[in-house]
């Protein structure tokens, strides 16, 4: 499977590549980007940032690399790319964002444990700095799909999601 990461010039999506050791990934950014490439990623320039043709742009980007999956993880792209996730599924393109209904539910001003975070995708858990047996679970009755920080509130499992400001 071949997944596009955006944001990747920064540490985040570096660590997020942990959860995808069986994947190509694409580490694609906004204007200039290394030349630089390893056996399990590579970076892939988005061109200048356009906030008009945000969903566009990393759909042509997405087509032209052959992408199977797109995390998204700036906050300027998540509502263009949660509105046009239909026309991303019609390309068999899988966004791992929660949907648009329940993607307000996992916002949040702050985070309290920034080291504590996993990746789910479709309700499967693929990857968690601090693997509970609980999570497995959660990412199913969730059925969570992206990158969130697991933290806790009030004794209970609250999530929220990692994006990159």
């Amino acid at each position: 499977m071949k997944t596009l990461i955006t944001g990747g010039k920064s540490a985040q999506a570096l660590k997020i590549l942990k959860a995808f050791t069986a994947d190509q990934v694409l580490l694609g950014d906004y204007g200039d980007m290394p030349s630089f490439a390893s056996a399990q990623y590579q970076f892939v320039s988005l061109g200048e940032r356009n906030d008009e043709t945000i969903a566009h742009t990393l759909l042509n980007a997405c087509l032209d690399q052959e992408a199977d999956r797109l995390l998204p993880l700036y906050q300027f792209e998540l509502e263009a790319v949660m509105r046009s996730a239909i026309l991303f599924e019609e390309f068999n393109i899988h966004v791992l964002l929660p949907d648009l209904i329940s993607f307000p539910h996992y916002l949040a001003d702050t985070v309290a444990d920034k080291l504590n975070w996993a990746v789910f995708d479709k309700g499967e858990l693929l990857y968690a700095t601090m693997p509970a047996a609980d999570f497995s679970v959660l990412g199913k009755e969730k059925a969570l799909n992206g990158v969130f920080y697991m933290n806790e509130d009030n004794n209970k499992q609250k999530q929220t999601l990692f994006t990159i400001a």
